[in-house]
């Protein structure tokens, strides 16, 4: 290939919820994702035409970010008018064209308390990973008010160190 193509890390996930309000109530209460970098609403025919939508298609958004960095951020979009049509799977779990959002959390007690007082869904409580046959970090995996699977590695975030590299 020729040119000097580059691309950034992740930016952001955007997230099509079905109530944004429940959402960024779940990020911020389980992920302490409670700093907004953007919120308002988009409308217009480059929104309708980036997204596949239908005419008239309104959205509210808020991007959600962790401390100052702007990379990594969670945004929470809501489309209505009309509302696109809900993805169907049959229960909680990998499925094939879905994501899984990953994060590193120094405490998975905590995570798992704001869970449990959210009632919210847990798709597995933390298990210690054992990757060829060595016995690594405790990992695990809820799922967002939509349905969409968290996976948290605990490992100091702020750690140079990190699992994947041991």
């Amino acid at each position: 290939m020729t040119g000097h193509l580059r691309i950034s890390p992740l930016v952001r996930s955007a997230l099509f919820v079905s109530d944004l309000d429940v959402s960024a109530k779940f990020y911020a209460d389980v992920l302490s994702l409670t700093r907004v970098y953007w919120e308002g609403e988009l409308a217009g025919e480059s929104l309708e035409r980036l997204l596949g939508a239908a005419g008239g298609t309104r959205c509210r958004a808020k991007i959600l970010q962790s401390g100052d960095v702007t990379f990594g951020m969670i945004g929470l979009f809501e489309l209505t008018d009309p509302a696109p049509e809900r993805v169907r799977k049959p229960a909680a779990g990998a499925h094939i064209g879905e994501t899984c959002q990953v994060f590193y959390c120094s405490d998975l007690d905590e995570i798992m308390s704001r869970l449990n007082a959210g009632g919210y869904t847990v798709v597995c409580p933390p298990i210690p990973l054992v990757h060829e046959g060595r016995v690594k970090q405790r990992e695990m995996t809820c799922a967002d008010p939509d349905g969409i699977m968290i996976n948290l590695i605990e490992w100091d975030p702020d750690a140079e160190a990190r699992p994947e590299l041991s």
